[in-house]
């Protein structure tokens, strides 16, 4: 019977390991709550549109710098045959 646990051993170890409604409760105060994940949500979607929107400005600014810079190298095309320069 040397696996027999006394009651003296239980609540001893009750004692050191449980944890009291108040502090239960204490911890509970450190975890996010429904409204904050509702809330950092919505922060994130605002984060993403703009970026969304910040890549979509940017990428038709690119298209008006490669038509622009088409158009640039076609000028210059134009001059180097009146100048009679071959590169």
């Amino acid at each position: 019977m040397g696996n027999d646990v006394s009651t003296n051993e239980i609540m001893g170890f009750l004692q050191e390991h449980m944890v009291t409604k108040g502090e239960f409760h204490e911890t509970l105060t450190d975890y996010a709550t429904k409204n904050d994940l509702v809330g950092f949500k919505s922060d994130i979607m605002e984060s993403v549109d703009r970026f969304a929107k910040l890549h979509e400005t940017l990428d038709q600014e690119l298209v008006m710098l490669r038509s622009k810079y088409s158009r640039l190298e076609e000028r210059l095309v134009v001059v180097e045959k009146k100048l009679e320069i071959a590169v």
